[in-house]
């Protein structure tokens, strides 16, 4: 990677000093900026997340249940060690966060080390863009905001301008959504008074997510090994100096977007509205100041900071606090290496809450990933 990155550098006539390293400090003394993205176990302790979890007629997922909370048990000590590490050698930069689940790890970087983070994603920003790009010529000076967690947010407010427009444009995408036959989409648009992430499915249409994902010969982390192997062996040849074409089909895309914009508006001290994963800080009405939420921050030279929310839609909030509930009770069970507080964290969580299923699920995915958890 680093040399078609710096292939890649080249052929676009930018003057960009790639270096690589094993040891991270020397690589970031002075940064203003480190992004972070680790697979910790790779595809394969993925697959394992996948395919557990449907064995007890639960969905087996990278970012939320089981399979997310395992994913992020391994990934929270190693990003506390970098988190750390940044601290020391560049205690002015800012870590923007993509390792999944970005807002849990958000939470456990921002509460066991000195660094300052952001977790980002591209859903969220990617959706606000599209509601902007098709009602904007409607509804001028268009702004539109969001509340939730990473990869479970809702938009559930839109200005324009002064004029609240939250319900014309939940109604205009509603309907937007039946014509073109996304019937279940439209559905909780209506219902909810909301538009939500894709990842709602795995909550609000449960069954058919878990005989969707039991129905398929490869989970998803068979399918994209594959794929990544073939994008690594292009990135590899001499003659390799733009995107990868195997990369057009790893999905997931946007990221360069966000990222540029977050970097600009710290660079700059423009206090752009951006939507990111950090400490709620009173912004959303019935969460802890120090646990990460997803929402829309005013972002200048000191980072990002959670415009006031207030109190969640009764229509999610449920699903939400427990969520956060889940999500803490994560970090603390990956920093204590606590079996009691892992099986509380899915007790919590909306998907499994069943103990006569956590307990020999736990059992057999802490056996599976080599994790000892007392």
């Amino acid at each position: 990677m680093a040399g078609f990155t710096e292939r890649a550098a080249r052929h676009a006539g930018r003057d960009v000093t790639v270096a690589s390293d094993k040891r991270l400090a020397p690589m970031i003394e002075g940064a203003d900026f480190v992004i972070t993205q680790i697979r910790v176990g790779g595809m394969k302790a993925r697959h394992l997340d996948e395919s557990i979890p449907l064995k007890y007629g639960i969905i087996g997922q990278e970012t939320t249940g089981p399979g997310g909370m395992f994913k992020a048990l391994r990934t929270i000590p190693p990003m506390i060690e970098i988190g750390n590490t940044v601290a020391s050698a560049a205690p002015d930069a800012f870590i923007l966060n993509y390792a999944n689940p970005s807002g849990i790890v958000a939470e456990a970087v921002s509460k066991h080390t000195k660094a300052n983070i952001l977790g980002l994603c591209s859903g969220i920003p990617e959706m606000q863009q599209g509601v902007v790009s098709r009602f904007s010529s409607l509804y001028p000076d268009l702004r539109v905001y969001t509340v939730g967690l990473n990869h479970f947010g809702h938009i559930h407010r839109i200005l324009s301008g002064d004029q609240d427009v939250t319900a014309e444009v939940m109604g205009a995408l509603a309907e937007e959504k039946e014509r073109s036959g996304n019937v279940g989409e439209a559905g909780l648009i209506s219902l909810l008074q909301a538009y939500p992430i894709s990842y709602v499915n795995y909550f609000y249409h449960r069954g058919e997510a878990v005989e969707h994902a039991r129905a398929g010969r490869q989970t998803r982390a068979q399918q994209i090994e594959s794929i990544e192997q073939e994008v690594l062996a292009e990135c590899a040849r001499p003659d390799t100096v733009q995107m990868p074409k195997a990369l057009h089909r790893r999905g997931g895309g946007g990221y360069a977007d966000i990222t540029f914009s977050v970097m600009k508006a710290i660079v700059n001290d423009t206090g752009e509205e951006l939507t990111a994963n950090v400490p709620n800080r009173g912004s959303v009405g019935g969460i802890e100041d120090d646990a990460v939420v997803e929402v829309v921050c005013r972002v200048d030279r000191n980072g990002a900071h959670p415009l006031p929310v207030g109190q969640i839609s009764l229509a999610f909030r449920g699903v939400m606090q427990a969520l956060k509930a889940y999500e803490t009770l994560t970090v603390e069970a990956a920093v204590s290496r606590s079996r009691r507080l892992a099986t509380l964290a899915l007790l919590n969580h909306p998907l499994v809450g069943d103990v006569d299923v956590i307990e020999p699920m736990l059992d057999e995915m802490l056996a599976a990933h080599g994790l000892d958890f007392t």
